[in-house]
């Protein structure tokens, strides 16, 4: 999945730009997922006294929230040691085309797979995040602030926020053409990680699979079913 990671200083104008990218990238068709890192130790998006919140308290590591225009999945777990294919798992049912990330400016410093539209409000954040982050697609700053010599784009968000979008797009879109074109027909997972397979692997694996799983009584095989394995520790709950 393609992400695009928005990272900047306090009160730059994070959150502003990712929502001008969640919304342009809404309106080409695509189906965006956001995830936003909270810092804050004792942050709850749970409201204390609400029955979710007592089921939390009761001991429940996972609570279900559903209402009739959304589901809330609260999930009880120590996110510290994240990485982005912790994140990134937990949208793998969701068929997103492409994650919009706002902070997780240390866990994305370096990955080059992933890039940075870096928002700064001056020349000095601008050079600090030159030594700090790698790939930067493009600096998300105001009109006014003069700066020279950036081999990456500075564009206003506000202000510019089509010229924004069209850079984001020419580095997602043809990604997510491809992956729309090819539907990942069986999928691999040993434990918590999901293995990358090109389409050859696929396709043999599948074939093997599936003439197994049709020697089952229980199984009915028409050959257009997807086709899921699991492998898990012998303890695992």
């Amino acid at each position: 999945m393609p992400i695009i990671a928005v990272v900047g200083s306090r009160q730059s104008g994070k959150t502003t730009t990712a929502e001008t990218i969640i919304q342009g990238l809404t309106k080409k068709g695509y189906r965006v997922a956001a995830a936003k890192h909270i810092p804050e130790i004792d942050f709850t998006i749970d409201t204390k006294g609400k029955d979710t919140w007592r089921h939390a308290k009761a001991g429940a590591r996972a609570i279900l929230s559903v209402a009739p225009n959304e589901l809330t999945l609260i999930k009880k777990v120590d996110t510290t040691k994240y990485d982005l294919n912790d994140i990134v798992k937990n949208l793998e049912e969701e068929k997103v085309d492409v994650l919009v990330l706002e902070g997780f400016r240390k866990l994305v410093a370096k990955e080059l797979p992933v890039p940075k539209v870096v928002t700064v409000k001056t020349a000095e954040e601008v050079y600090e995040a030159l030594k700090y982050f790698k790939p930067i697609l493009a600096f998300a700053a105001p009109t006014d602030l003069n700066i020279k010599k950036l081999k990456s784009p500075k564009i206003d968000a506000l202000k510019e926020a089509k010229k924004l979008i069209e850079i984001v797009d020419q580095r997602v879109g043809p990604i997510i053409k491809k992956r729309r074109a090819y539907r990942e027909a069986l999928k691999i997972q040993v434990g918590e990680k999901t293995l990358p397979l090109n389409a050859f692997v696929q396709k043999f694996v599948r074939s093997v699979v599936l003439s197994i799983v049709s020697t089952f009584k229980e199984a009915t095989i028409k050959g257009s079913e997807n086709v899921f394995i699991k492998i898990s520790t012998l303890d695992d709950e």
